[in-house]
């Protein structure tokens, strides 16, 4: 069996056989997909070159390979990206397009000089088995209706709001597959490009030769755009031009750095855009976060702890009598988690909505009037997740980042 790699830079390709003692590089890709690794890191130690691993979004220490070995392999890969084999003294970034079988793969490559060393970082990027299918990311059919109904208005400004690694850039590539893009002139401007989006034109940054997000979204508006993709809003020019382009009749999806829906109204503010322009504009936020989901070879179901009923009762969340924990075997690899899902709250902004984030309505008073109306947090979207066996309480705790004593006293406090 042979793999062939193609260097996005050289477009040179490659070709090695893959077996116990074939291509270095090729088995080494072979065991990081086997284990659905989505980061590989390679850290250059006293003792030789340390694999790390990111499956499910946790990091995993795999093996320290010799200096021999782990030069060799950084060197495969430094060529089959189409980077310079000698010592580098600058940052390096290149891309490499992986071919097993029927299998496609996209490599981000980037390397870093490390003191008398080199780091290498490589980004797995992968299309998800199932499309861009929005059920699958963990949206619930009732969010489905509403995001579905919000964005075929055909205009407006829709943010999706998340930490890094938090999955926007997919839940985006999600919402425009929804609409019929062979009818639509779409055009996305991204930092970089990770995946191809059929029927839509994508641009990439390139700072070096002058195209800025800035400049790419402004030449955009100048090609006839009815969807305008926006890889991260993270300037002032860059968010006025989105905001006023969704004014201007475009609809827009924008990704931005905000932990919840109200706070990615405040984001868009601290970058410059004034609130009576974001209530005019906006028309749908998405915040979210992901958490691993129970391996459903060996998840076990246990009574909930005394403490998991409090924070299930304080969030109005119903408690079954039963939860499940991870366990351990083959199928995860020992991890007791398999793939991930989506956590979300879903804002449609309504004309109430609009008045109240143009009067500069604070964070604070803005998540409690959510609350109030029944929008559901990302916390108890992931405490209906651990309800329904899809993901435990550890995960929502690591990926909301809250502690359950410290949410129960500030809440009891606010009573």
């Amino acid at each position: 069996m042979t793999t062939t790699y193609e260097s996005q830079a050289t477009g040179c390709y490659r070709t090695g056989t893959i077996g116990p003692y074939g291509d270095t590089l090729n088995t080494f890709l072979l065991n990081a997909i086997l284990e659905r690794t989505t980061d590989v890191h390679l850290h250059s130690t006293d003792k030789g070159i340390r694999v790390l691993y990111r499956v499910d979004g946790i990091v995993h220490p795999k093996v320290v390979l010799p200096w021999e070995k782990g030069r060799k392999l950084l060197n495969q890969i430094k060529a089959a990206a189409g980077l310079d084999a000698v010592r580098t003294f600058c940052p390096l970034e290149g891309q490499i397009h992986w071919h097993h079988g029927d299998s496609k793969l996209e490599i981000r490559v980037t390397l870093t000089p490390i003191q008398e060393h080199e780091s290498i970082h490589l980004r797995m990027l992968r299309l998800p088995a199932d499309g861009w299918n929005m059920e699958k990311l963990g949206f619930t059919k009732k969010d489905q209706q509403v995001v579905s109904n919000t964005i075929h208005t055909q205009s407006g400004l829709v943010l999706i709001c998340g930490g890094t690694g938090s999955g926007k850039t997919t839940t985006m590539y999600s919402l425009a597959s929804l609409l019929d893009l062979t009818t639509t002139t779409t055009y996305s401007i991204e930092d970089p490009v990770e995946y191809t989006l059929s029927h839509a034109q994508q641009i990439e940054v390139d700072e070096r030769h002058g195209l800025t997000m800035h400049e790419g979204l402004r030449t955009i508006l100048r090609m006839d755009p009815d969807l305008i993709m926006v890889g991260e809003i993270r300037d002032k020019d860059s968010a006025i031009v989105a905001a006023r382009a969704a004014l201007s009749g475009k609809l827009v999806f924008a990704t931005i750095h905000a932990h919840d829906a109200a706070g990615a109204v405040d984001s868009l503010h601290y970058l410059g855009v004034p609130m009576q322009i974001i209530g005019s504009a906006l028309r749908l936020v998405i915040a979210q976060n992901l958490v691993r989901k129970v391996c459903d070879c060996c998840g076990e179901f246990v009574e909930p702890s005394d403490q998991t009923c409090e924070v299930f009762t304080r969030f109005g969340v119903p408690l079954p009598e039963t939860l499940k924990q991870a366990g351990a075997c083959t199928e995860c690899n020992g991890y007791g988690y398999y793939e991930r899902t989506g956590l979300f709250e879903v804002l449609p902004i309504d004309g109430k909505l609009k008045t109240m984030i143009s009067d500069g309505l604070h964070h604070q008073n803005l998540s409690q009037h959510l609350r109030s109306q029944g929008v559901t947090s990302i916390i108890q979207d992931g405490l209906n997740k651990v309800a329904q066996g899809i993901t435990t309480m550890d995960e929502v705790h690591r990926a909301c980042k809250f502690n359950p004593s410290s949410i129960l006293v500030e809440n009891s406090s606010q009573d």
